[in-house]
């Protein structure tokens, strides 16, 4: 039985978790039931807001998608509270064997589904780790190759050499292809050097340690600025300083090229594997069905992006001009965001959230 007080199981993504029903909205009375002092106690919720007590409107608060329907307001047994969340019919089963069993399947299903994404990765041949922060044990610092290594340079510099490439809205052939791996073409070609301020590269290690280490995963919708904000926000202010059409179409297109790279390397390049979990959990609601990674992420991972831009434009061909030009336009982006750093990485504390050991362990594949 589903009743307030008791035990369910609730989906969270695609898995199934034991949680406790804290609260039950019953949308014919317009009412939430709740055990105050061991007994069930209905909170009518038909008054306006204003004439509501303290106590009833912390007791509401049900998402208006829900509002039509019995919800149930649970607790994930093992996680803190502010993971606690409405929940409709759809997400709730009861804690019977049946269910436990079904419970059980999931987890053993999605550990074999990441084994086996595991081993088709090691059997990839030809490619190079991927140019965002390593997940080892140490923290990732700037090397000569554009990505994150254990060698740190005191002066920002962030260089890579391979082939040169391009941002644009054509992906080309040797583009990303599996998570977490970049291929390199062969043949020589001018070196790639792009500069990454200092305060720059140590927002990345902090957020290396912030996932890795501390195991937090960014709030998802940001809720600072979304990666196309700032973008847009960007272009605005750089479309200012330039005089001739030719200029502001160049910018338009470095914009529009970013803005493709970052749809496509979200799931690919940009996730930790921590983060993986949280991106699926995220395709699988409706109201973000229709919505760009764009508009979800935040501007760490737009940060991430630019950090492995050299890797990725040594996937691409152009030559050499063309391709210091967008150099040259990256090093401008970077020059604007330490500017405005105070506002768009606003502290941990309203980037980050943490995880529970449930999330982690599926998230991990423990």
């Amino acid at each position: 039985m589903l009743e307030v007080g008791g035990k369910c199981l609730a989906y969270h993504g695609p898995m199934l978790y034991e949680a406790k029903i804290l609260r039950v909205w019953n949308p014919t009375t317009q009412s939430v039931s709740v055990v105050q002092d061991g007994q069930e106690v209905s909170v009518s919720m038909k008054k306006d807001k204003e004439q509501l007590s303290e106590d009833a409107k912390a007791l509401g608060g049900v998402p208006e998608s829900l509002s039509d329907q019995n919800c149930y307001f649970v607790h994930y047994q093992g996680w803190k509270s502010t993971w606690d969340e409405w929940i409709g019919l759809d997400r709730i089963r009861e804690y019977n064997d049946e269910n436990l069993m079904l419970k059980k399947r999931l987890i053993e299903e999605a550990r074999e589904a990441k084994k086996q994404q595991q081993e088709q990765k090691k059997r990839k041949e030809n490619v190079v780790k991927r140019g965002r922060p390593s997940e080892s044990s140490s923290a990732p610092r700037t090397s000569s190759s554009g990505r994150s290594s254990s060698h740190s340079g005191d002066n920002g510099n962030t260089t890579a050499s391979g082939n040169n490439g391009t941002i644009n809205t054509k992906q080309g052939s040797h583009g990303p292809t599996t998570a977490g791996t970049v291929p390199l073409p062969q043949g020589s070609a001018p070196k790639i050097t792009l500069h990454i301020p200092v305060k720059l590269k140590s927002l990345l290690v902090d957020d290396w340690e912030y996932v890795t280490k501390d195991k937090k995963v960014c709030k998802i919708p940001s809720p600072i600025l979304t990666a196309q904000q700032l973008l847009e926000e960007y272009e605005t202010a750089a479309s200012n300083e330039l005089e001739s059409p030719a200029q502001q179409s160049q910018l338009s297109e470095y914009c529009m090229g970013l803005r493709l790279y970052f749809e496509r390397s979200v799931p690919l390049l940009l996730l930790y594997r921590l983060e993986r979990l949280q991106y699926e959990e995220l395709l699988q609601k409706e109201k973000y069905a229709n919505t760009s990674v764009l508009d979800l992420y935040g501007p760490i991972h737009l940060l991430r992006l630019l950090s492995i831009l050299p890797d990725l434009m040594a996937t691409t061909t152009m030559d050499a001009q063309s391709c210091q030009l967008i150099v040259r336009r990256t090093e401008h982006l970077f020059e604007w965001i330490v500017t405005n750093m105070e506002r768009l990485f606003n502290g941990k504390e309203d980037t980050y959230v943490n995880t529970s050991s449930q999330y982690e362990g599926v998230a991990l594949g423990l």
